[in-house]
């Protein structure tokens, strides 16, 4: 390992969480009846927020200032924003704008996720994204956002993870199921997904031309490629996500995380120098391992990092890392039981510790580089 790794300056640095893993269940939302209908591996449900006496947006905020995290990506929830097709909750909006407002305050550059997994009910009844004619919905749901925060945010994400999305849904079935979800279906949600992506893109430039816009692609699924169909065509820059489970080595000895996955952080700059030739600015929006006892973290943290450091050296443009994530959150099927946080959230006593995982991926931010004495993690 080379000491002294830095990375460029002005890169991004941070975290990315789901507004639904941190906010109090309406009802009003798929994952909400999914959880009540009992399909969390471990039984839990994001009613534990109820007992909360902490505003978790705030403390994201006191947490970055902290620990020198100078972005944050995260998303705005359709149906706390569109409970009901016809009723749009104001209120909420306004929330979410003063959170990017205080973001910004802080210096902190916020990355607007769009869409991460989660759709109202009413949408999920009409058909989803299975149906061309619901677009219209999600184009309205985008352009009621844009009013309120399209002067001061620059980068939106439109859909995180749409490929996993796929794969958990009609595949493993460990999704919100409806009726709607058969996998003859699959193909056009596909197609549906780049189709509306497009549509998105020329509606956020029409904001502002000076946004930037992208996808989120996470590198263990083959759902979506960016070659495809003209996608890199309305991308301004490349965005991808990694929580394990593709190993393109075999004859390596692989490492499990918490709930199994195969995590090889060597999988990471395979994949940047695959998507090199698309010549577009490259942002690692989501990249961490389940490991509650923090033993893994750090080592495959820096050897992340070091392998995206081997790819900028090989001219690879990329800008920014966020890690999966800051807190212990709700983690869809797995519930609370997967530790993804820098930060262990205590629910009961509504109190935050930072793990040692945070510290050393403070003193990297610090540093803008990965200093020589953390040489001892890739041992």
């Amino acid at each position: 390992m080379e000491s002294n790794i830095t990375f460029p300056k002005g890169f991004l640095w941070g975290n990315t969480i789901s507004s639904y893993q941190i906010e109090k269940m309406n009802d009003k939302t798929n994952w909400d009846l999914w959880q009540k209908k009992g399909h969390i591996r471990d039984g839990t449900s994001l009613s534990i927020l109820n007992n909360m006496n902490m505003n978790l947006f705030n403390e994201i905020i006191e947490v970055s200032k902290v620990s020198g995290y100078n972005s944050l990506s995260f998303s705005f929830e359709w149906a706390k924003i569109y409970p009901e097709m016809n009723f749009i909750n104001y209120k909420k909006l306004e929330s979410y704008k003063n959170f990017i407002i205080k973001l910004k305050k802080n210096k902190i550059e916020p990355i607007v996720i769009l869409n991460y997994y989660t759709l109202p009910i009413w949408f999920e009844e009409k058909g989803g994204f299975s149906k061309e004619k619901n677009f219209k919905f999600f184009i309205e749901y985008v352009e009621t956002i844009l009013n309120y925060i399209g002067d001061i945010v620059d980068y939106y994400i439109t859909f995180f993870e749409p490929d996993k999305y796929i794969k958990k849904t009609f595949e493993e079935k460990s999704f919100p199921q409806s009726k709607n979800n058969d996998t003859e279906k699959k193909d056009a949600i596909i197609k549906n997904f780049y189709d509306l992506h497009k549509d998105i893109y020329f509606l956020i430039k029409k904001n502002n031309k000076y946004s930037k816009i992208s996808f989120t692609k996470n590198i263990t699924y083959d759902e979506f490629d960016f070659r495809k169909n003209n996608l890199s065509k309305y991308l301004d820059f490349i965005s991808i996500s990694y929580d394990g489970n593709r190993v393109y080595d075999t004859s390596k000895p692989v490492q499990k995380d918490d709930i199994g996955k195969n995590i090889n952080p060597d999988v990471i700059l395979e994949y940047l120098l695959k998507i090199k030739s698309l010549d577009k600015p490259i942002l690692i929006l989501s990249t961490g391992i389940a490991d509650e006892n923090d033993i893994y973290r750090a080592t495959f943290l820096i050897k992340v990092l070091t392998n995206v450091y081997k790819a900028l050296k090989k001219n690879v443009k990329v800008f920014g890392f966020h890690h999966k994530t800051i807190f212990d959150l709700f983690e869809w099927e797995y519930g609370f039981s997967a530790k993804y946080g820098l930060y262990e959230l205590d629910y009961e006593n509504s109190k935050i510790h930072i793990r040692s995982s945070g510290k050393i991926y403070s003193n990297i931010i610090n540093n803008n580089g990965i200093p020589s004495y953390l040489e001892k993690y890739t041992q």
